[in-house]
């Protein structure tokens, strides 16, 4: 997956932390992306207004907070694309345009795509192609009271 994202003029980094405003929880992506240039001199921690994109790989321990809380969190940072790849469903969810602030921040689009289909990623400027990903058996999610 993160040979498909374009280096040139990007960062890609599997160990940073983010740095969101008004939030204490400094999250750990599995993929953050950064234009070249953005986030220098920051350190492990990164702040979101620096990020182009967020990538989460779904497993069975972080399914609600992939689909929930970070989605919150991620879209009240106004990080402009989180994308999140779902093995148990075998799909991929992209979610742009941030909008709101704090527990009521979402994204307004909402793209999902099953694996074998290609997904345009604007932010990137790219095609991301899903036919190789691998899929799990499905696990039945928990609701958050």
């Amino acid at each position: 997956m993160t040979g498909q994202i374009p280096r040139d003029g990007r960062h890609r980094f599997a160990t940073l932390h983010l740095s969101l405003p008004g939030e204490l929880s400094k999250p750990q992506p599995d993929l953050v992306v950064l234009e070249r240039g953005r986030g220098e001199g920051s350190g492990w921690l990164v702040p979101a207004s620096d990020v182009t994109l967020l990538l989460e790989v779904v497993s069975l321990r972080s399914a609600d907070r992939d689909y929930g809380l970070k989605r919150s969190i991620y879209a009240a940072g106004s990080v402009p694309a989180y994308l999140i790849i779902d093995p148990y469903d075998a799909r991929c969810v992209l979610l742009t345009e941030p909008d709101g602030a704090g527990e009521d921040a979402d994204y307004e689009v909402q793209r999902t795509v099953p694996f074998g289909v290609p997904l345009r990623i604007d932010a990137l400027g790219t095609t991301l192609e899903t036919s190789r990903f691998g899929t799990l058996p499905a696990v039945t999610r928990h609701r958050r009271p």
